[in-house]
């Protein structure tokens, strides 16, 4: 419940907060930091985030359908793994190394202000972004479930 309340509806009400601003001012743009597990289904992100991030992802394209006609644009950057303390969750800890090949948080800043610049007729809709060392490619023992 925790995580669908932050991920997803968190999300939900700060778009309908801003929402009626942006419609008066027939601008706006909305920026969801989503995740790949909002694009594809993994052993890592487990059901609830996986679930929050996909509804999110969806939630950004249904802005999009609604509210173009109001100048309303919405991204749902999607990054991979970023180094970041949610790490710090995970059953099986990342050491310094593996987290210094991660997306890191000044990175997701520098792609956030990108999408921020992009002129008001432009729409990114969703950006995927993960570090070239992506271990959901390579593989790993804590990236597949356990088997009996």
């Amino acid at each position: 419940r925790e995580i669908v309340e932050v991920d997803l509806n968190g999300a939900f009400y700060c778009v309908k907060a801003v929402l009626p601003a942006m419609r008066a001012q027939k601008d706006g743009l909305i920026i969801n930091v989503a995740s790949m597990a909002g694009k594809q289904v993994g052993y890592v992100s487990g059901i609830a985030y996986t679930a929050a991030k996909h509804g999110m992802v969806a939630m950004n394209e249904t802005i999009n359908i609604e509210e173009c006609h109001h100048g309303i644009r919405a991204t749902a950057l999607c990054p991979g793994e970023v180094a970041t303390e949610i790490l710090d969750k995970r059953p099986v800890r990342l050491g310094p190394e593996e987290r210094a090949r991660m997306v890191q948080p000044e990175d997701l800043g520098e792609i956030i202000l990108f999408l921020a610049r992009q002129p008001r007729h432009i729409c990114i809709n969703e950006m995927l972004v993960t570090p070239t060392w992506n271990r959901g490619y390579i593989g790993g023992p804590d990236l597949l479930p356990p088997r009996d």
